[in-house]
């Protein structure tokens, strides 16, 4: 099966072209900048072009995976392309523009599906993620892409495209609205963010982040999910009235006005044990790992990179709040911000360290009583050290310089920052006798 990604060495798009590549489909990617394209598509194996129609031509599922503002003309440029059976689908936060143009412009024949997915191009697995599915002609294909999603352990809604816009209009449209005006507030009164965090509660600080997070991403496409979105101006103005009229209400100091607004929300909202369950943990996961690396100091920990997947792994010298420093095996300093780790359990540490590090091997000749049953001793010395990777039996002899009675054997240890002292005083705890 063939399936081309329009717009695929794009951040979002590339995504997606590893995934179906590791699946064993064949790939092809285009974009603008060939130079670009060409190097993405070595990188994860797939196939360039720069001609759209040829690449639309040539596949079984056909992806449109660019700017929402774009979305629209590219369909017209490819959907006619599209043979009679296969899939046309495009990846944008918008659905009625887009499903509208599909069924426009591509043939008869063609099965159409308008997807979702929620959310950005920093993950690195669709595992628990969320894909909204909007199919408007699907028999053979919508079957095909919720087992796919399903295989790859993915969430997914099928609903109208009319629906998805309604829903995503306060889901995206209110809450990006909403974070960006609290960003530019901040902005505009000239406060010093950094400053105000010494005084900060746990969720002004949880807040932060979360605004940081949406500021921080492309605002081309930030901005296009709220103009291409026929629905959310109507959200925009019902937000905008209800901030003024709490702000009336402070204003004339009428707590009982002001407590009735949190009351009646809250009763909307639903389910607030839960919520406070859900913030509790996001609280104390932002809280946890600086306390266990503090009192860290000294020992050494593993810390993997959440975006690079890079493991960093050496002794803890020091933890503040925002960074942690860390003195690696060579003896280099590394400093990582606490935001982009996480810690790993002393059995990942353990397991990176055999999988890393370089083995050593040394030779143990040790006299024994002749009953000594050496697949025994071996046994003894694999489990006495987790960091001894293997234990093998070399010789057994007997001989002029053996006692009668007594049997000399020779024990190959191999592992990783072994301490090659408190091996020889097992052996001698165990009866034997160091040649």
């Amino acid at each position: 099966m063939k399936i081309s990604i329009i717009g695929g060495s794009g951040d979002f798009g590339r995504i997606f072209a590893k995934i179906f590549r590791e699946e064993g489909y064949e790939v092809i990617i285009t974009g603008r900048n060939v130079e670009k394209g060409a190097k993405v598509a070595r990188e994860i194996g797939v196939k360039f072009t720069n001609n759209n129609k040829k690449a639309a031509e040539a596949a079984d599922i056909v992806i449109v995976s660019v700017y929402i503002d774009n979305t629209v003309e590219v369909i017209k440029e490819v959907a006619p392309y599209v043979r009679p059976g296969c899939l046309l689908m495009d990846f944008t936060s918008v659905k009625e523009e887009p499903c509208s143009a599909m069924v426009k412009f591509a043939g008869e024949d063609v099965e159409i599906i308008g997807v979702h997915p929620m959310f950005g191009p920093r993950i690195t697995s669709l595992e628990g993620q969320t894909f909204i599915l909007t199919p408007i002609r699907s028999e053979r294909w919508l079957p095909f892409l919720q087992e796919f999603l399903k295989k790859h352990k993915a969430k997914f809604y099928v609903t109208t495209p009319e629906e998805h816009d309604r829903i995503m209009s306060v889901v995206q449209g209110l809450t990006h609205f909403a974070y960006i005006s609290v960003a530019s507030t901040l902005k505009e009164l000239d406060i010093d963010v950094k400053y105000t965090k010494k005084f900060a509660s746990p969720i002004y600080g949880l807040m932060l982040d979360l605004i940081a997070r949406i500021v921080g991403q492309s605002p081309q496409l930030y901005a296009a999910i709220q103009i291409h979105n026929p629905r959310v101006i109507e959200v925009h103005e019902k937000f905008i009235e209800e901030a003024k009229k709490l702000k009336d209400i402070v204003a004339r100091k009428d707590k009982e006005s002001f407590i009735k607004v949190m009351v009646e929300s809250s009763k909307h909202l639903g389910d607030i044990d839960s919520a406070m369950g859900r913030s509790d943990k996001a609280i104390l996961a932002l809280t946890g790992e600086l306390k266990k690396l503090s009192r860290a100091v000294g020992e050494e920990v593993a810390l993997k990179h959440i975006y690079s997947g890079v493991v960093h792994v050496g002794k803890v010298k020091q933890v503040d709040p925002d960074r942690v420093t860390l003195i690696t095996f060579s003896g280099k300093e590394v400093n990582l911000k606490l935001s982009n780790v996480e810690l790993l359990s002393r059995e990942e540490l353990e397991k990176w360290k055999l999988e890393n590090l370089p083995r050593v091997i040394r030779d143990f000749s040790i006299m024994f009583d002749e009953k000594v049953n050496e697949e025994i001793i071996l046994k003894v010395v694999k489990s006495f050290d987790k960091r001894i990777v293997d234990c093998s039996l070399l010789d057994i002899y007997r001989g002029k310089q053996i006692p009668k009675g007594k049997k000399s054997i020779t024990i190959r240890v191999e592992g990783y920052e072994l301490d090659f002292k408190k091996i020889e005083e097992l052996f001698r705890g165990i009866g034997g006798i160091l040649r």
